[in-house]
């Protein structure tokens, strides 16, 4: 049992390494007209389907280093919209910073994987590739391109229900565990 585990993940890491590039890039200018859009669930795509509905979360997320103490951050909120049914548009603001983070997710027929950008408050635009089973509201991802000296991965599964959804992210230098974060968002929405 677990040897069949251990190599479905084998796989499923393969996999998306191989789907890692860049099948086609958001920029910066872009992430921000995609969020400045109204919100919009006409012709949604049937892959975002497997996200929650909802316009609101309360966001509480846990980090730290691998063998220490996860330590809870500030309560977070995020607003959330589709646009263009194309489109999961998730906006976070953060305390004491002036620019929200912004997270654009799509689903790519060609790839048949996710994409994912996200322009941190820094104006930094980070991306990621995930693959899904959609009947249990799961997706992996991995960031598009080791970033850094030394390299680093963001390596993340996330799991969404009705009213909620839940992520455990790894960060990774140069292939050592250097970062936990685990995270919950709930629907108020």
């Amino acid at each position: 049992m677990t040897l069949t585990l251990a190599k479905n993940m084998k796989l499923l890491t393969i996999t998306l390494l191989l789907f890692a590039s860049n099948v086609f890039a958001l920029d910066s200018d872009e992430i921000r007209k995609i969020a400045a859009e109204p919100n919009d669930r006409k012709n949604l795509i049937k892959e975002l389907k497997l996200y929650p509905v909802a316009r609101e979360y309360k966001i509480a997320v846990k980090n730290g280093v691998p063998g220490g103490q996860l330590k809870l951050g500030p309560e977070l909120v995020a607003e959330e919209k589709v646009v263009r049914g194309r489109y999961l548009v998730s906006k976070v603001k953060f305390p004491n910073v002036k620019d929200p983070l912004i997270m654009v997710v799509t689903y790519d027929n060609k790839t048949d994987a996710f994409k994912k950008w996200v322009l941190l408050p820094d104006g930094v635009v980070t991306s990621l590739t995930g693959v899904a089973d959609v009947k249990m509201r799961t997706i992996a991802w991995i960031s598009d391109k080791a970033q850094g000296n030394p390299p680093t991965t963001v390596l993340s599964i996330e799991t969404h229900a009705d009213d909620r959804s839940t992520w455990k992210e790894t960060t990774l230098h140069d292939g050592k565990v250097v970062w936990l974060s685990r995270g919950v968002a709930i629907k108020t929405k």
